[in-house]
């Protein structure tokens, strides 16, 4: 026994290690499964939640840019019209009488400029002749008692939201690249839905090997003629696609566009899907409907619909598609009101 220790010495501090209340009391308590994968998925809903604000917000200011841009492009031309002084004889007479009898039964189109091309921006193809004068269809009711629902973007004059010209088909192009098994018909369900619930017409204009960009230029004439680029749809991995990294399964959007009267719609726009994410999905059971629902919500949002705070509604920003598997009342309304939008012929 050493020096100190004895009868009357103080309580080896180390006895009480021995003590079964003590030890129960410093007793550490591991999380339980269901504790930890709650917390993982609350870290991963957060950061999923942050990564889609930042890429939507750098995708309106580039919206934004672009309308600037076309805006400053019209109002030069307009500072700056082309006038024909030379007077050519009875022929130009002719001519001149020719025009403004057609400009007669043409009504307010040579409101914009001498001619519907004359003072339209570089990036905008040529007016399409056979756009239609009247919607070529129209969403169903909106139910009576909806839930919540949000557009992607409104007018500048907060007249409405930015939808698309219902008096034109939404052409689409599909990149096939590392698409999943099954991914044809899972599409082609989802855009039917989609087209039946805002009266959309929806046009599969086949494949292409356009890879998908953030800065996507919505007039591609040497891809796709002189008319707005259609819609992308494409399968990438987070390799090629960052933004999708995590938990995000897919992005989509539409690219707005203006008239001479500031009145915007989406010409073009474009579906990135994750195919190693819903490559997983369909493995797991009822994967085809969780599936369908992940490519009908980018769908949501290429149309114009924004995220909503109701898990049962399909455009739930918290959770998966798959806990609703279709349209909830508030998406119908929205997308009731994003298919009655007036048309845009000059466009």
């Amino acid at each position: 026994m050493g020096a100190g220790a004895g009868p009357g010495s103080e309580r080896d501090p180390f006895e009480q290690l021995l003590n079964p209340d003590f030890a129960q009391s410093a007793e550490y308590r591991e999380p339980s499964a269901e504790e930890r994968a709650a917390a993982v998925a609350a870290q991963k809903a957060a950061a999923r939640k942050e990564r889609e604000a930042d890429l939507r917000r750098r995708l309106a200011e580039q919206a934004v840019h672009d309308d600037e841009v076309a805006k400053r492009e019209r109002r030069a031309r307009r500072r700056n019209p082309t006038r024909i002084w030379k007077v050519l004889g009875i022929l130009t007479a002719v001519v001149a009488a020719l025009a403004f009898a057609w400009m007669q039964t043409r009504g307010s189109v040579v409101a914009v400029g001498d001619s519907r091309t004359s003072v339209r921006p570089a990036d905008y193809p040529p007016v399409d002749d056979s756009v239609s004068d009247s919607p070529l269809g129209t969403p169903p009711p909106a139910p009576l008692d909806p839930g919540p629902y949000e557009f992607v973007q409104m007018q500048q004059d907060g007249s409405g939201p930015i939808a698309w010209d219902p008096c034109r088909p939404i052409r689409y192009v599909v990149n096939p690249s590392g698409a999943p098994a099954g991914a044809e018909q899972l599409l082609e369900q989802a855009v039917a839905n989609t087209a039946a619930a805002t009266g959309f017409q929806f046009v599969d204009s086949g494949t292409t090997d356009e890879p998908w960009t953030k800065q996507r230029d919505a007039y591609q004439p040497d891809r796709y003629d002189d008319r707005w680029a259609p819609v992308l749809i494409s399968w990438e991995t987070q390799n090629t696609v960052p933004d999708i990294a995590g938990y995000i399964a897919g992005l989509g959007g539409g690219t707005p566009r203006s008239d001479s009267s500031g009145r915007a719609a989406y010409v073009s726009g474009a579906v990135v899907l994750d195919a190693e994410d819903l490559d997983a999905m369909l493995l797991e059971p009822d994967g085809t409907t969780a599936a369908r629902a992940v490519i009908q919500h980018e769908l949501g949002h290429l149309v114009g619909l924004d995220h909503v705070a109701d898990a049962s509604q399909l455009m739930f920003t918290e959770g998966t598609p798959a806990q609703t598997g279709d349209w909830g009342t508030g998406d119908l309304a929205g997308l009731n009101v994003l298919g009655s939008q007036p048309c845009m012929p000059e466009l």
